[in-house]
């Protein structure tokens, strides 16, 4: 369909539109299908267990009523994605138990002074506490591992939403293709923001087409609960989420004869349903993070150079004080008794051109003395 005649496409009945009037989201949660998108499935594992407990109590509650629904889509999208989860936090703790500390070590000129033997007395102290200390977190690693695909968010998921699955296999994917295809010319929500993706674009709008098909089968109001921010799926003031996008509360009443939708966040769910406030706080808190790691996924922060004197970086690879450094962290492993974060390096001239590619090692051992090495090669 050509530009020209989209608002046609976009609106097909503008006099129900004009008149329609939005339930309020209270006025309607008792009733109203709850469906919860894969990043709010996938929200639970950056949160603690007081939280995990009450998150299944609601879901509970909603299964009780036959209120609560999961894509079939939002599911697939959580299954791809919640090894990472787990991922995140073996890594975290992997890297804390061979984490590098710098002792003052030995200095024989200073053995006959007191004040030097209380510090070598608390080193001594210092090094068995910290022993201790990774020890136990090698133990939780051993418990995380042995988690298997049994980890305390699955297992709630497991007990509670085992049947709550939506069957998606009635959905012509030809036809959601069409649908993407025109969606992304014409930029209708949802979906039109990721066709850039290398993967899964038609995802939203599989999630979508969900979503109408439950609410005209249950002939009920829908409240989505997701984390997505996206402009294809509100309206947004800066870049704070406003609205649900009206193309989409519109198409939801057309579809459903004259029913509400709306989209809330996980916590504002558990406030809708009186959750304990603490927890509703614990929550909001974790939405802000996992929103700030999207954004930074999605915008890389812009780098400036560094001129500092210190680097150990620019000491190792000789680089002048008149040159900036752009330091990037690109991963880090264990292997072979060695810790190993890799950097790439770029030095910049005083012309503000870059001068030299570097790619540095950074080792730590894994065992005491727990000794350092770092090599770089220009490339």
């Amino acid at each position: 369909m050509k530009n020209e005649f989209s608002k046609r496409n976009i609106y097909p009945s503008p006099a129900d539109a004009f008149r329609f009037s939005l339930e309020p989201i209270e006025s309607i949660k008792d009733d109203a299908l709850i469906v919860l998108d894969a990043n709010v499935l996938l929200l639970p594992f950056t949160t603690n267990v007081k939280n995990v407990e009450a998150i299944k109590t609601v879901y509970g509650q909603l299964v009780q009523s036959d209120k609560i629904f999961l894509p079939a889509q939002a599911v697939r999208e959580y299954l791809d994605n919640r090894a990472k989860k787990l991922t995140d936090i073996n890594e975290a703790l992997q890297k804390k138990s061979n984490q590098s500390f710098n002792y003052v070590g030995a200095h024989p000129l200073l053995e006959s002074l007191d004040e030097f033997k209380a510090v070598l007395e608390l080193e001594s102290e210092l090094k068995k506490a910290i022993k201790d200390y990774q020890g136990k977190i090698r133990e939780t690693l051993t418990a995380v591992q042995k988690w298997g695909w049994d980890d305390p968010v699955s297992k709630m998921y497991h007990e509670v939403l085992a049947d709550r699955v939506l069957n998606d296999e009635e959905i012509n994917v030809e036809e959601i293709a069409e649908d993407l295809k025109n969606r992304n010319t014409l930029k209708i929500p949802p979906g039109y923001k990721d066709q850039n993706k290398d993967q899964n674009q038609a995802g939203d709008l599989l999630i979508w087409h969900e979503i109408l098909n439950i609410a005209k089968e249950k002939e009920q109001h829908v409240i989505f609960v997701s984390g997505d921010e996206k402009a294809d799926w509100w309206h947004q003031s800066g870049k704070n989420p406003l609205y649900p996008r009206f193309e989409l509360v519109d198409e939801f009443r057309e579809k459903t004869t004259g029913k509400s939708f709306h989209i809330v966040s996980l916590s504002k769910l558990l406030e809708l349903f009186e959750t304990d406030e603490d927890v509703v706080a614990s929550i909001k808190t974790s939405e802000e993070l996992a929103k700030s790691e999207t954004a930074e996924e999605v915008t890389p922060k812009k780098m400036s150079p560094s001129y500092d004197p210190d680097c150990e970086y620019r000491k190792h690879l000789q680089i002048p004080m008149s040159h900036g450094l752009l330091v990037s962290h690109e991963k880090w492993k264990v292997k072979g008794g060695y810790d190993t974060d890799t950097y790439s390096i770029t030095e910049i001239n005083e012309k503000g051109e870059v001068e030299n590619e570097y790619e540095l090692f950074d080792n730590t051992k894994t065992t005491p003395p727990f000794s350092r090495e770092i090599y770089g090669i220009k490339i």
